[in-house]
């Protein structure tokens, strides 16, 4: 990004309640309210998750991963009550997980690569010139 383009933007934030401020702003929540969140999850959960959005009564909560998911819709009764106790919250109707895919901070397990003697037709092995 060119210099004179980051000074545009920056002339553009002073005006009151332009997009750029209003998306800093929006950010900013999140952000509270992602350690509001992580605050009542168990603290081996609390690293996976964030708030997506919360929007007209409805809390997405993102998750790193399937089983990030799984384990906090186990929680999810205790962590309703909890949210629901904070100001914040106050309005949630409704909490939507959302399991995000890549986003573990395990990485996978390294595929073995495929061998010519696994593969089989008809229990016989395939050649690989076949």
């Amino acid at each position: 990004m060119s210099q004179y383009r980051v000074q545009e933007l920056l002339a553009v934030r002073s005006r009151p309640n332009n997009a750029l401020e209003r998306l800093i702003r929006h950010n900013a929540l999140r952000l509270t309210l992602t350690e509001q969140l992580q605050a009542v999850v168990s603290p081996s959960i609390a690293k996976h998750c964030r708030v997506g959005d919360l929007r007209g009564g409805r809390l997405t909560i993102h998750v790193a991963g399937a089983a990030w998911a799984t384990r906090l819709r186990f929680e999810l009764p205790k962590v309703r009550a909890a949210l629901l106790a904070l100001a914040d919250f106050a309005t949630v109707q409704d909490i939507r997980i959302l399991a995000l895919a890549g986003t573990s901070e395990t990485p996978a397990r390294p595929r073995r690569p495929a061998s010519a003697a696994s593969f089989k037709r008809d229990g016989r092995p395939v050649s690989p010139c076949a």
